[in-house]
């Protein structure tokens, strides 16, 4: 990280004759919170897809196996978001099967209306979940 700064230094010295001071920021919690969630749902995703993909072209079902740490992962799940949101995330991983004609949009419930939002990408279903907050 010193030899970074240490560039970062040289080039703006070289560049702009001024004197300044370099800060690392630790990124705020929301941020990392946004990053471990879409990086969980992206290799979830991924799981998901190799064990169809094991069970239909090899004919070996691993479901028996992962249960447990599916039944793990949603315990966590639990302890960190409400019922609502539970149903988002595992609609987004097990249920939701797109096709071409599917716009990768959904359509909530805001209290009487109904909202048509983004679902297609983890970045999506991250928005939704804290929308059902």
């Amino acid at each position: 990280m010193k030899s970074l700064k240490n560039n970062i230094r040289r080039i703006l010295k070289s560049r702009l004759d001024i004197d300044y001071r370099l800060k690392e920021k630790e990124p705020d919690r929301e941020s990392m919170n946004k990053k471990l969630f879409i990086q969980i749902i992206k290799q979830l995703k991924k799981i998901e897809d190799r064990r169809d993909f094991l069970a239909d072209e090899i004919g070996m079902d691993m479901t028996l196996y992962e249960d447990q740490f599916f039944n793990v992962i949603e315990n966590l799940f639990k302890l960190c978001f409400n019922k609502a949101q539970i149903a988002m995330i595992q609609m987004y991983l097990y249920q939701l099967t797109p096709d071409e004609d599917w716009d990768g949009t959904i359509k909530l419930e805001v209290g009487k209306e109904e909202k048509v939002v983004a679902f297609k990408s983890p970045q999506d279903v991250w928005e939704v979940v804290k929308f059902l907050q």
